[in-house]
């Protein structure tokens, strides 16, 4: 959690660099330790997503935001706010492209 949150951090400061690398170990991490379609998975794809977005990189942004979406809609209530803020995510990122 604590990569995450230093990820998003340095998002925020638009370090971007440095906020991939710590999204990227905090990914590692999880994915090691958890199974591959978990919720807390999605919240560090969709921190990757917002990342990609604000550097113009959509592409990336998107395919990011497609894996938060489609583990959210498996693991998720269809009203949860987690789920709606991907979607909303994913909607600005198409508009973009």
């Amino acid at each position: 959690m604590t990569y995450i949150n230093l990820g998003e951090t340095y998002r925020e400061m638009k370090d971007y660099s440095t906020a991939l690398t710590y999204f990227e170990k905090g990914l590692e991490i999880r994915e090691k330790k958890l199974p591959k379609n978990h919720p807390d998975i999605a919240v560090v794809y969709h921190n990757m997503a917002k990342l990609y977005l604000s550097t113009r990189q959509y592409n990336m942004a998107m395919k990011n935001i497609q894996q938060a979406v489609e583990i959210a809609q498996e693991k998720l209530p269809s009203t949860h706010p987690h789920l709606l803020e991907y979607k909303e995510t994913f909607e600005k990122i198409r508009k973009k492209m």
